[in-house]
């Protein structure tokens, strides 16, 4: 019997709390030592369920995402019969919602990251990942406009690259915000105002 472990061990849950101490303290600000006591096991039963702090750290991103990301990117696509500025707002405000929730950590675990990124303290694979990751979203968010501006919801002259940016520095500033103590009414107000600049078609 392996004592390291504590019966039971689940590791879904174990990357859910390896995921909320990330989110908490960023990459640097994270020890091992820090994840084995919020997991409740030791180094060798960390490094054979996860691998390294590295290996765990793209998997709680990979969770982040799979648990919060997915399901508010849906508020972009569906219902389809709602308006686009709504669904918009659906989504800047499912991100206002998130980083500022009581019960979890301030900000955005990607944003946190990101901000971490090309540190000497964010190995380069984890730097190279987050900004795969970045590009990937702001590729889909160009084709979620281009399908809207084909089906007549979005202004014909649209940049859609440039509108995927700027909804993109909203997102990611709504985390900074939230970081540093902003309310979920304040960040409501930042997103109102974004969509209010969005070209939708009426």
């Amino acid at each position: 019997m392996n004592a390291g472990r504590k019966r039971g061990f689940d590791k879904q849950e174990a990357l859910d709390k390896a995921m909320r101490v990330f989110w908490e303290s960023g990459y640097a600000g994270t020890s091992v030592s820090d994840l084995t006591a919020a997991l409740g096991i030791n180094k060798p039963s960390l490094y054979a369920a996860f691998g390294n702090k590295e290996q765990l750290f793209r998997s709680a991103l990979d969770r982040y995402r799979a648990d919060y990301g997915a399901p508010l990117w849906q508020r972009l696509l569906e219902p389809v019969d709602v308006p686009l500025a709504e669904r918009i707002r659906a989504y800047l405000y499912g991100i206002a919602d998130l980083v500022s929730a009581k019960d979890s950590p301030p900000g955005c675990l990607f944003v946190k990251s990101s901000c971490e990124s090309g540190s000497h303290a964010m190995p380069e694979d984890i730097t190279n990942a987050l900004l795969v990751q970045a590009k990937a979203t702001e590729k889909h968010l160009v084709g979620f406009l281009k399908d809207e501006r084909s089906r007549g919801n979005l202004a014909a002259g649209a940049d859609t690259l440039q509108l995927a940016r700027y909804l993109l520095s909203i997102m990611y500033g709504l985390g900074v915000l939230a970081k540093n103590g902003a309310t979920r009414r304040s960040l409501r107000s930042v997103a109102d105002l974004a969509v209010a600049a969005v070209p939708v078609v009426d």
